[in-house]
């Protein structure tokens, strides 16, 4: 069994999955606002935001680093899906419900299984099959509130509110890199399986069962190869466009396509290959499809956050000086414009 350990810096090796490591997650971030198209908020685009952003989308690693039992049992198993434990729920990524807690119903009522090495995270249930496209579309979901907000509050007439409309755009800001941080997760293949830290189990192609093999991937080979902004981008990829009512199905497509590149991952570890350019290609391609999917959650969640008159009426009814301010000066929110995507 070839060994990866001479290959990883001292102190590298965990046991919890941290994705692509922090320059991977906020390169995700950044391709995913450049393949945005141009009618998306100009604001964006700019450097504070994309800084902001970018770093917002490794704070649920953060949170992984701070070990209190409710922050690990709530937070952990939102990093991945172990595929192949499907099964024992009764489901396929085709039939998982939804909802998150169906979902955890039905996890729960599964008979008990061992999954070998844990990630570090606070055993309920059997929450080793993990959530993963749950927590991507629910902080896409937050991230349509989040917009619809901002855009109402840049609608109501009132003087004085600089720094609520800062709040409401780091609040979007907030969204965006919680959102990267989980799609960008799904993209890795590593958070698709059982064998997210080294092969467990029969293991007759004799793949690696080094435990650093995953922050091995995560860090050490996307510096090897140069990923960074400028080289993911290479790939070429488009923006995934979709309507709000698909996120769920992308986000599954998305995980489907990594689990198919978790054989093909250990088989470019194992002939050596994943140094050579066959392994910065394929590293490029996981990157680039998570950015590319990410780009189209941001646009649907802007595209589906276009306030209604209904929602700006009970945002003044709720909001003390909304309601004063909109006495004096009652506005309607115009039409929304209608935007075609190239």
């Amino acid at each position: 069994m070839r060994r990866l350990a001479r290959l990883v810096p001292v102190g590298a090796i965990v046991l919890t999955a941290l994705a692509w490591s922090g320059a991977g997650h906020r390169t995700i971030t950044e391709l995913a606002i450049d393949l945005l198209p141009p009618e998306a908020p100009a604001w964006i685009r700019q450097s504070e935001a994309r800084t902001q952003a970018a770093y917002q989308s490794n704070e649920p690693d953060r949170w992984r680093g701070t070990k209190i039992d409710v922050l690990t049992n709530e937070n952990g198993p939102d990093h991945f899906l172990d595929v192949e434990l499907l099964e024992k729920t009764g489901h396929t990524l085709k039939s998982m419900p939804r909802m998150r807690y169906e979902f955890v119903a039905e996890v729960a009522r599964a008979t008990p299984v061992d999954t070998g090495p844990k990630r570090g995270v606070a055993k309920f249930a059997k929450d080793e099959v993990g959530y993963l496209p749950y927590a991507i579309v629910e902080h896409q979901a937050k991230l349509v509130s989040s917009f619809n907000t901002l855009r109402i509050l840049e609608r109501v007439p009132s003087e004085g509110r600089e720094a609520e409309l800062a709040v409401a755009r780091a609040n979007v800001i907030h969204e965006m890199g919680q959102l990267s941080h989980f799609v960008g997760d799904a993209a890795q293949p590593l958070h698709a399986t059982i064998h997210h830290h080294g092969w467990v189990g029969d293991n007759p192609d004799n793949f690696t069962t080094d435990k650093g093999f995953h922050s091995y991937i995560d860090g050490d080979v996307v510096r090897l190869h140069k990923l960074d902004l400028a080289g993911v981008a290479a790939e070429g990829k488009k923006m995934v466009v979709m309507t709000q009512d698909r996120v769920w199905d992308e986000a599954i497509k998305l995980i489907e396509r990594s689990f198919a590149a978790m054989k093909p991952l250990y088989e470019l570890e194992k002939s050596g290959e994943l140094k050579k350019d066959a392994g910065r290609l394929f590293i490029r391609e996981r990157m680039a499809d998570g950015a590319s999917v990410l780009s189209g959650m941001y646009w649907a969640a802007w595209k589906a956050s276009e306030p209604t008159e209904a929602q700006k009426k009970d945002f003044i009814k709720y909001d003390d000086r909304a309601t004063k301010d909109a006495a004096q000066s009652p506005v309607e929110i115009p039409p929304a414009t209608p935007v075609k995507v190239k």
